[in-house]
């Protein structure tokens, strides 16, 4: 989902042969007219979204390994249980250990967008010469793909048994004591992050320990710039990373602001390794051959998405009330 992966969409877009039709409308035609005499400057300002950081892979492991037609798919989960004991030389009642396991079946769903234009459009396109209008209709359909996908990794989608990181199936969700935290205290909100923290350690006997830490913006934004006592000259994010080192990415996340049960900021604490939690993505985002109506034509995209599977969701903690 990074700077080639775009590349190869729009060069993707211009192979189909598409690339001799636009999306068809008066509104967008007349942006062609009016640069015939009007002054315009030559660099494009196209509107920005949010970023989409878990689609670009940094946030969590993408797995591509699952075949693209499957409708389905599985992962088996092994317990090891039971404990050795002190027995005696001809002891013949021993303890036993034991493996047991389930088997998780996930379902696959198709996202899918498309682009229409037409031939004048194209025509028009080519003769202003700013930009090449085949090429940004399928930028735009990869940043709507990214933007839903980056959703769907996050929260999933019950109604299509799609599990997101934040409500999957056996995380820790908990509440901050103190909450608010435009409003708290830094030590209010240093105890808040610390209780979650610790317990995914506490919880899991150590077992798993924490390395990513996100915040919604208006949460990240506060601890970067409130002094974390008046002794002090570091901001609370600064004690925060000071006091957790094994916690190697503090960050922002756009879409945990209305993520927790009563629909407002969480915090979200969590191991990215890939044999704890990965977005499952059986197919990348494909262009479908133009359909031609007359001078429109129509362009359609799709892709595969599985789901977040978390064979270790009790690595995973949604912090509500922040």
């Amino acid at each position: 989902m990074n700077r080639e992966y775009i590349d190869s969409i729009i060069r993707m877009v211009a192979n189909t042969g598409a690339v001799r039709t636009v999306y068809h409308s008066d509104t967008e035609s007349g942006v062609f007219a009016q640069q015939l005499v009007i002054a315009t400057f030559s660099e494009l300002f196209r509107h920005e979204f949010p970023e989409t950081k878990w689609v670009n892979g940094g946030l969590i492991s993408l797995n591509t390994s699952i075949d693209e037609g499957a409708a389905t798919y599985a992962f088996t989960e092994l317990i090891a249980s039971g404990r050795a004991a002190i027995v005696a030389d001809n002891s013949n009642d021993l303890p036993a250990a034991e493996v047991t396991g389930r088997n998780n079946i996930r379902a696959v769903h198709t996202i899918a967008d498309y682009v229409t234009y037409s031939t004048q459009e194209i025509r028009s396109s080519r003769m202003n010469g700013m930009f090449d209008i085949a090429q940004e209709k399928a930028r735009s359909a990869r940043e709507a793909m990214d933007r839903t996908l980056d959703d769907l990794i996050r929260s999933g989608s019950p109604q299509h048994s799609l599990e997101g990181i934040v409500n999957h199936t056996g995380i820790i969700v908990a509440n901050a004591v103190t909450g608010n935290w435009q409003t708290a205290t830094a030590l209010q909100i240093v105890a808040d992050v610390t209780t979650a923290i610790n317990t995914i350690m506490n919880q899991s006997d150590g077992v798993e320990t924490p390395v990513n830490v996100l915040f919604d913006v208006a949460s990240f934004t506060r601890l970067s710039t409130l002094q974390n006592s008046v002794a002090s000259d570091i901001t609370v994010l600064d004690y925060l990373k000071m006091a957790f080192p094994m916690v190697t990415r503090w960050d922002w996340e756009p879409g945990l602001k209305d993520v927790s049960a009563t629909g407002g900021a969480s915090m979200l604490v969590y191991n990215p390794d890939p044999m704890k939690i990965r977005a499952v993505i059986p197919m990348g985002m494909r262009a479908l051959p133009p359909q031609q109506d007359d001078l429109n034509f129509r362009l359609a995209f799709e892709m595969r998405f599985g789901g977040v599977m978390a064979p270790r969701p009790r690595s995973v903690l949604r912090l509500d009330g922040v």
